[in-house]
């Protein structure tokens, strides 16, 4: 098993990339408002929306690993985190299958923003290729 501590530092830098994320999605926004009546700028739209979705929950994310240092705490961060949103059941998660989930969700934005890159080029090209 790693160093328990090292990798929690490790996994909240890689979490703080959220603001990253958040800067690259704004020229494919831009793109997708040249030309606003077309399917392309709605589909840019969502995917810029899922992306930012992604960007608050790793930026949620990397605060709430801030509370949990060890997993001394879990517990108690899962009865907090029960008051805001609601009751779980089953068993408390080790920091282990936190993390796991974390890094579920780094890669889910990853591809939620290659995809609004992509969406963004085919929209480019689709009005090259219409306005000639």
């Amino acid at each position: 098993m790693p160093d328990i501590m090292l990798t929690h530092r490790i996994m909240r830098i890689h979490l703080s990339s959220w603001r990253y994320f958040a800067a690259l999605t704004l020229p494919p926004l831009f793109v997708g408002f040249l030309h606003l009546a077309s399917w392309g700028s709605l589909v840019s739209l969502v995917l810029f929306i899922s992306t930012h979705y992604y960007c608050w929950r790793l930026w949620l994310d990397g605060r709430l690993f801030q509370l949990i240092e060890n997993n001394e705490n879990l517990l108690e961060f899962d009865a907090g985190m029960a008051c805001i949103w609601g009751e779980r059941s089953g068993e408390v998660r080790d920091i282990a299958q936190r993390w796991r989930g974390a890094v579920r969700l780094f890669y889910r934005a990853i591809v939620s923003l290659i995809l609004l890159w992509l969406a963004a080029l085919v929209n480019v090209v689709y009005w090259v290729s219409t306005s000639q």
